[in-house]
This record gives C-alpha cells, sequence and structure tokens, in this order.
C-alpha cells in the first residue's frame, strides 16, 4: 500500500476538493446510482459552492496529496467523532488511500478523547468502513431533490 503525504486543507485546495469529490461520486458511483442520483450527488459543490466551502471550514479535514502536492483525496471530522466527506479521486481508488485517510482521521478523534466515531456511509464507502470496524446501527433513505439516496448510519468504539 503506497503512503501518500497527508497535510491540513487550505483555502487554495477548494477547486481541487471540488473536482474530487466530483469525480468520485460520478465515477465510482455509478456502480452504485442511478444516473439521476449521481448527477444530483456529483454536482453538490459547483450547484453549492458556498456551502461547500463552508463545510469543508469546519471541523478537521485533511488532504491527500500527490508528489506535486495536488489533492488527490480528502476527509474529514465534523464533529470531532463524525467522520464526513471520504472522496479519493477514481483513478487513486483501491490503492488504500481511503483507509490512509481513515486511519489519519481516527488518531485525532482519539487524541480529542473521543470514545466512538460514527459515519454516514454510501453505497461506494460502507465496505471501507465495515473493513475498519464500523457497525452498521441503520440503513434510512435520504431525499435530495425529491431523489431518494440509500445510506448507512454506523459506528466504532475506538
Amino acid at each position: 500500500m503506497p503512503l501518500f503525504q497527508l497535510r491540513g486543507f487550505i483555502s487554495d485546495d477548494i477547486n481541487d476538493v471540488a473536482k474530487i469529490y466530483h469525480n468520485a461520486a460520478s465515477k465510482l458511483g455509478r456502480h452504485y446510482y442511478s444516473p439521476e442520483q449521481i448527477t444530483l450527488w456529483a454536482d453538490y459543490p459547483q450547484n453549492h459552492f458556498e456551502e461547500f466551502t463552508m463545510l469543508l471550514s469546519q471541523g478537521h479535514t485533511l488532504v491527500a496529496v500527490d508528489e506535486k502536492n495536488q489533492p488527490i483525496a480528502f476527509g474529514q471530522l465534523h464533529p470531532a467523532n463524525h467522520l464526513t466527506l471520504l472522496y479519493v479521486l477514481p483513478e487513486y481508488s483501491r490503492q488504500g488511500l481511503g483507509k490512509q485517510l481513515y486511519i489519519a482521521l481516527e488518531a485525532i478523534a482519539r487524541n480529542k478523547g473521543e470514545s466512538s466515531l460514527s459515519a454516514t456511509a454510501s453505497k461506494v464507502s460502507k465496505t471501507l468502513f465495515e473493513q475498519q470496524g464500523f457497525e452498521l446501527i441503520e440503513e434510512e433513505v435520504s431525499l435530495r431533490n425529491n431523489i431518494p439516496f440509500e445510506r448507512y448510519n454506523m459506528v466504532k468504539i475506538l
């Protein structure tokens, strides 16, 4: 498993991170979601740019970068016991990058004294969370613009 450099999110990363989000949702999601769901999901950063920017400024957001310091993945803790926004560029998927980000974010949560971590996983990320010891609490259907999305509320005791 190659290790990538991780660093904190900076405001200059916003366009690259939005691209990662879009590409991951549209390419990795196509195996799990309908075209209508993918379009709504993938276009979120573009259609709600200010809201997306605000989300990334909350909590603790880590960015994985390549050898040219270009963002290739990101993930966030917000609040300190909830993992969210874990996205990897499709060309870097299945290389352990999501796991590397997860491990670093879990370490931050542990250092802050958290006793558990929660996540609301997509169909794309559910397996990664299960591999990291998360248990399914409940399945839910979230509506966005009257389009249903299955999600999985998961938790891990630290």
